[in-house]
């Protein structure tokens, strides 16, 4: 969540983080009203795909909202194929005839901000955010440069054990450590990022390290093959239609566009928007990596707020990267963890850096 003008080029434009995760931990389901943090918008996208009363998508970066804006917008109009081509998924002989599509299903200030970066809609938006750009012009090429045919059989493996093979034998060494480690450095992750609104609280002993265990941890336990996040940072692409965000997928597509959710996209700051929220506002929270944007104090404040205004049933679901904030004490007696479904999600979460935290009210 950046607190930088409308002017400055959105820092995420796809999903870094794993909707099948938010979609276990929350349940959402028809009748539920739902508050989101927007990022990229494509787990915002994909808790419509559920059917929910409403959404309320919130981020302080008017950008990333019109983001949001866009893509509903293109999903709303576009059939499929169009959409993979418009997004930048699929080749497209004319994205910018596509987009002038869009102008009267989206707001004005949505549109002209996408209409003064033209380049980044004829390149494919899904893939022109700052973030994005880290992973197709450093990530990728230097994977293609030292690991090229490796990776290529990676990808490939159609079981847990020859992938494990290809990653052990090929891969997994000195170069590759330290190509992780300065990577995904603490130094390089501010440079990248760029953004005086993201704080990186770091809770582990070295972000590299941190960062290269996890990928370890999903090369030997989860297909590459599957991980539309791990196919996009490692070779700067989404490798088929099978292998993309779920919000996507053709299935969800199609129940996104069947939903008459009321989306609500609110322009603000996270604890000023729930701090004049009324009680038992919401059933679901989805706060993605709130606590990447937000010093400790700030985000005890934050759950006091979600604590306050989740219904009685109701489920929050927040991811920790580099801090690792857990619930404030005045929050417990309202939020319970759930320990085993935390775990699970851990494990099983194709964007591997994040620890899930899920919470039932106790109301």
């Amino acid at each position: 969540m950046s607190s930088q003008a409308a002017e400055k080029w959105i820092l995420y434009s796809t999903c870094d983080e794993d909707s099948d995760s938010e979609m276990r931990a929350l349940d959402v389901s028809p009748g539920d009203d739902v508050l989101s943090v927007t990022g990229s918008g494509c787990r915002t996208l994909s808790l419509v795909a559920n059917a929910p009363r409403s959404v309320v998508s919130v981020d302080t970066s008017p950008g990333q909202n019109y983001l949001l804006e866009l893509k509903l917008a293109a999903i709303r109009h576009f059939d499929y194929d169009s959409l993979l081509q418009f997004l930048g998924v699929d080749p497209c002989p004319d994205r910018w005839k596509l987009f002038q599509e869009l102008q009267s299903r989206m707001s004005h200030d949505a549109f002209r901000y996408f209409a003064r970066h033209g380049r980044a809609v004829r390149q494919g938006v899904l893939l022109a955010g700052r973030h994005e750009k880290f992973y197709t012009r450093v990530v990728a090429p230097t994977m293609r440069l030292f690991f090229g045919r490796a990776v290529r059989d990676l990808f490939a493996a159609s079981t847990i054990e020859e992938q494990r093979a290809v990653y052990r034998q090929r891969i997994d060494g000195p170069l590759w450590r330290s190509i992780i480690r300065y990577g995904f450095s603490e130094r390089m992750l501010k440079t990248v990022l760029n953004d005086p609104g993201y704080q990186i609280t770091v809770d582990v002993d070295s972000v590299g390290g941190y960062v290269l265990d996890r990928v370890h941890h999903t090369f030997m336990n989860h297909l590459a093959r599957d991980n539309h996040w791990i196919a996009f940072m490692f070779t700067g692409k989404y490798p088929d239609r099978d292998t993309l965000p779920h919000f996507l997928l053709r299935d969800n597509y199609d129940a996104i566009r069947a939903a008459d959710t009321k989306v609500e996209i609110v322009t603000e700051n996270l604890t000023t928007y729930l701090r004049r929220a009324p009680d038992a506002s919401f059933d679901k929270f989805s706060l993605s990596d709130v606590t990447s944007c937000v010093g400790q104090a700030d985000f005890h404040l934050i759950m006091q707020h979600v604590a306050r205004t989740v219904r009685p049933g109701g489920r929050v679901c927040y991811r920790n990267f580099l801090a690792k904030h857990g619930l404030p004490d005045d929050a417990r007696a309202t939020l319970r963890r759930d320990d085993t479904l935390s775990s699970s999600l851990t494990h099983d979460d194709k964007a591997f850096v994040y620890d899930l935290e899920v919470f039932t009210s106790r109301g």
